[in-house]
């Protein structure tokens, strides 16, 4: 089997001679641009100034959407886009989602009237006629349909009764582990020969005359600054986009917003529910890891690339918002073990800024800035097309010829469906290693065929074993797994996006020391840094 880890971090790769593309951001943006770009033939490296996936590509409700949304909208080019985004994330990564039945409830309105909707799913068949071509039959999605009123009160508990006259339900996909489909596209990236970099933050430009001709770049681990050299530049850095706009001379505005999700200890059954907070904005309620996942809130001013802490009077208003919507929840502030946060590019209007609505990729040959393009991302689910359809544009741009586009085809690494547990069994019994199924089940939902890679670590080293702590299913060496095989540097990494073990909850301090204690011994950090990481995660949880 050909080896699944990722390259270890090492900035000197991106010192060496030009590259065709050099991509600044790793959120799914970016990462899935230098996949494709990679794959296609370019000479391709990518930086991100703190940790791959760290951004809004962390903050999400982690569902795949379909095309519904955009039809009530009116746009039928970007409902159907989103169709085959859906199923291109079905047929990649197949072992990475499951599928979830969405309901919202009909009304005798306009907007969401039994009429209005069957129009909707009416429309929705015909644009969805190949949904799941290709896909893996266990993902397969069922039509749309209109349930009754009383179908509607006993799978929407509290729902508002006022005008109600029954209920719509679909299907999306929802990613059972978020982080691992970012990371499954990181090391897709790798593995077709892009250099990869955490906490590398781009600088300033890089100049031949009027042309951009690469970026300096800053470890921020060390402060060294070095040259990365690229005929191309892309800029893919979410909510920092606008700062590398400006460093680039382009005087574009790009107006953000702040999104919001609760993760809370309330149980969830497996039906994701829609409802309308107090002004009417649709609010959703996603059964994840067995709690009710909640949002999305969103600023009512714009804000600054940095301003993505919350404070505790923003939860506290997104929950009167959640009780209005859901009822039956009964939220309160003690409920909520996870704020998920932030920043994303808006749309300015009359009143409070929206959400942007649809992606852009800006060539700023025009701009004062030629060799440099722009990429605004808006959705997890069209990353991918953005990227191909980026890549196209690079290509052009740097007059070469490329290999057509297969990400939409090619299952990603580690996102396969196999018999994940007989080859995690096979291979503990090829060391002589005796586990029990409950465990191989835990690494296995989390890492699939890696996880033959974490057994033969316990083999070799038979202190990593052990959980991290007598209640953790956590072991430690997942620990050291993600940082010799998926660059974790910081704590935060390991503990926040990597393992798992803090993406829905703040660990005890048990374990959060424990990690720390392994982390520091595999990459060699003093006491005083092992106490600043344990800080910063610590940091992570608390609201402002």
């Amino acid at each position: 089997m050909k080896a699944l880890r990722m390259r270890p971090r090492d900035l000197t790769r991106l010192a060496a001679p030009t590259h065709d593309v050099l991509v600044i951001g790793g959120g799914i943006y970016g990462l899935a641009i230098a996949y494709e770009a990679a794959s296609r033939g370019l000479k391709t490296a990518l930086v991100e100034a703190g940790d791959l996936g760290s951004g809004a590509s962390f903050n999400h409700q982690k569902t795949v959407h379909g095309g519904l949304r955009s039809l009530q909208t009116g746009s039928l080019r970007a409902a159907r886009q989103s169709i085959l985004e859906r199923r291109a994330l079905a047929r990649i990564a197949p072992w990475l989602l499951r599928s979830v039945p969405f309901i919202i409830g009909t009304h005798r309105s306009i907007v969401r009237s039994r009429l209005a909707l069957r129009a909707a799913f009416t429309l929705e068949r015909w644009l969805a006629r190949d949904a799941n071509e290709g896909v893996e039959p266990e993902l397969h999605l069922p039509p749309p349909r209109l349930l009754s009123k009383a179908a509607a009160l006993r799978f929407f508990p509290g729902i508002r009764q006022d005008k109600l006259t029954g209920a719509a339900q679909w299907y999306d996909y929802q990613m059972v582990e978020a982080d691992r489909l970012t990371f499954a596209f990181a090391s897709a990236a790798d593995r077709a020969g892009a250099d990869v970099c955490n906490y590398a933050e781009a600088l300033t430009p890089i100049r031949s005359g009027a042309n951009v001709g690469g970026m300096h770049v800053r470890d921020v681990l060390t402060g060294t600054e070095l040259a990365v050299n690229a005929r191309l530049v892309v800029n893919a850095a979410g909510g920092r986009a606008g700062t590398i706009m400006s460093a680039l001379g382009v005087s574009r505005p790009l107006p953000l917003l702040k999104a919001m999700n609760l993760v809370t200890t309330k149980p969830a059954s497996d039906i994701a529910l829609v409802g309308a907070s107090p002004s009417g904005r649709a609010l959703t309620l996603v059964p994840w890891r067995g709690r009710a996942l909640v949002g999305t809130a969103q600023s009512s001013a714009l804000v600054q690339p940095d301003d993505s802490g919350v404070s505790t009077a923003e939860v506290e208003a997104f929950i009167r918002d959640v009780n209005y919507a859901f009822p039956a929840l009964r939220l309160a502030p003690g409920d909520v073990t996870l704020v998920h946060r932030g920043v994303v590019p808006a749309a300015e209007g009359k009143g409070s800024p929206e959400l942007r609505p649809a992606p852009a990729i800006y060539d700023h040959a025009t701009e004062g800035a030629p060799g440099a393009f722009t990429v605004v991302g808006v959705k997890y689910t069209t990353a991918r097309r953005v990227a191909e359809r980026t890549v196209d544009q690079a290509a052009r741009r740097l007059g070469k010829r490329i290999a057509p586009s297969r990400t939409a085809t090619t299952v990603l690494p580690g996102a396969g469906i196999a018999d994940h547990e007989a080859l995690a069994i096979e291979t503990a019994r090829g060391v002589d290693l005796d586990l029990p199924i409950a465990g191989i089940r835990h690494l296995i939902a989390r890492y699939a065929e890696r996880t033959a890679d974490i057994v033969r670590l316990m083999h070799q080293r038979p202190e990593l074993r052990e959980p991290l702590t007598p209640t953790s299913a956590t072991l430690a060496a997942e620990v050291v797994h993600t940082i010799e095989q998926e660059m974790a540097v910081r704590l935060s990494d390991i503990i926040v996006r990597r393992t798992g073990v803090g993406a829905s909850e703040r660990p005890d301090d048990a374990t959060i020391r424990a990690c720390a204690a392994i982390a520091a011994r595999e990459l060699e950090w003093t006491e005083s840094r092992t106490a600043d990481e344990i800080a910063a995660v610590q940091a992570f949880y608390r609201l402002e």
